[in-house]
């Protein structure tokens, strides 16, 4: 008896929304923390009153470093990452407003996003973090608990920092700390990053090689 032929079953994947976190360890992180945290201390020393809408147990100021340059390559690099992932044809000016965090042991920082800051990306910079508690991004459905349990998507990401680890998102999406359960202090960076796209853009360089070959 001659075998029915399977009829094969084309399906196509349509992706209604893709969110990424992007993530890297700096490799010059222990130069940067020598440079960084004793400025970060002093800062602190100076300024005990926190920021305004600090959480329970969290120590929040904003200061230009001296040490910005070494501070803004890594998160520069990474933002480029980001650009060339999603934009790899545009040219972007980019800029970067950072403030620093520092939670005591039992603290915590609340769910929250950054939208109301009108920028387009966020992101932190860990100084001190070794086992000070994860960091968590929640999407709209698993804030909201709309994906049942068992399927795809249901947990929430969930990131363990260590020393010297940064990440970048879009400014949107909601997040929170744990609680640190260290008797160390997790001090960290935070940042927003506004884009502008460049257009119009003379290369000024590639017309100079042109009329150098003519």
């Amino acid at each position: 008896m001659e075998k029915k032929k399977q009829e094969k079953i084309t399906v196509s994947k349509i992706p209604l929304q893709e969110t990424r976190l992007f993530y890297w360890r700096y490799p010059q992180w222990k130069k940067l923390k020598d440079k960084l945290l004793p400025e970060i201390l002093d800062h602190q020393a100076n300024n005990p009153n926190p920021l305004p809408g600090s959480n329970d147990l969290c120590w929040r100021g904003r200061k230009e470093y001296k040490c910005q340059e070494d501070l803004l390559k890594p998160i520069g690099m990474l933002v480029a990452c980001w650009l060339e992932n999603y934009f790899p044809s545009k040219l972007f000016d980019v800029n970067v407003e950072y403030w620093t965090n520092i939670n005591n042991p039992g603290g915590t920082n609340m769910i929250h996003n950054h939208v109301m800051a009108s920028c387009h990306l966020s992101g932190v910079y860990y100084v001190q973090a070794e086992n000070t508690g994860a960091i968590r991004f929640y999407t709209h459905e698993q804030l909201y608990n709309l994906i049942p349990d068992g399927m795809p998507y249901q947990g929430k990401i969930g990131h363990s920092p260590s020393d010297g680890d940064l990440l970048v998102w879009p400014s949107y999406l909601h997040h929170d700390a744990e609680v640190n359960l260290s008797s160390q202090e997790r001090i960290n960076v935070a940042f927003n990053v506004s884009l502008k796209e460049k257009k119009n853009v003379v290369n000024l360089q590639k017309y100079r090689d042109e009329k150098t070959r003519h």
